[in-house]
């Protein structure tokens, strides 16, 4: 399960970018709206394909995603996201749909329409602001909780319980027909593993796809 937490950009504070002042790009990942073409929003932030970077993120069958770290993408509400905390990189995922020609739609994908788009942010800075922002623009969450427990690992082929303990808090703010799923996890002693996800989508398809992925809480909201 992922994780963000304790992290520090460098050694160095975030900062959130005023608008016709220092931000570096009119682009803007809050604006962003679920069937928008996915070659439109590449256009808009002044990137193309050719600038993705390696991501294990699954997506839906019929969909294919593209991950990003450039600053030119990380912009939300003003907010630069961009940073690494150690070999982990900040990115965002859009994934959209991909038809087959020859077969069609296997589920409800539209061609090149985004469908869900995806933060991962390692850094605890950016992370900080990012809930602010979502708490500001989205006002009070309809779903927010905390879960602590422990970590488990696999050894000699049996799952242990682990001493380090484990806090992970799900935050799920819901706006028209968006929701906007966030999930924080913090584990003692691997700061390197820790990360926060903000997932945005409408439709079941996705909601079905994080919760088979173990991510908390998902029943709590409906769609629509």
């Amino acid at each position: 399960m992922p994780s963000c937490n304790q992290q520090e950009k460098n050694g160095n504070i975030s900062q959130v970018e005023i608008s016709n002042d220092t931000q570096t790009s009119p682009f803007n990942l809050a604006s962003l709206t679920v069937g928008q073409n996915i070659n439109d929003i590449l256009k808009a932030a002044g990137i193309t394909a050719k600038d993705t970077v390696h991501s294990d993120e699954v997506t839906l069958i019929g969909n294919e995603r593209l991950a990003f770290s450039s600053e030119k993408l990380l912009h939300f509400n003003g907010i630069n996201l961009a940073g690494k905390h150690y070999k982990n990189t900040n990115k965002v995922l859009l994934h959209y749909g991909k038809v087959d020609q020859e077969i069609g739609p296997l589920a409800h994908e539209k061609e090149d329409e985004l469908g869900m788009y995806q933060l991962d942010i390692y850094t605890e800075p950016e992370q900080k602001a990012l809930y602010e922002s979502l708490s500001e623009n989205l006002n009070t969450p309809v779903f927010n909780t905390i879960h602590e427990s422990f970590e488990s690992e696999v050894k000699d082929n049996e799952i242990i319980q682990t001493p380090n303990k484990l806090r992970q808090e799900v935050a799920i703010w819901k706006d028209k027909d968006l929701i906007y799923y966030y999930c924080e996890t913090k584990v003692d002693h691997k700061p390197d593993e820790s990360l926060c996800h903000l997932f945005v989508f409408k439709a079941k398809e996705w909601k079905d796809l994080l919760k088979g992925s173990g991510y908390p809480d998902l029943d709590s909201i409906s769609l629509g």
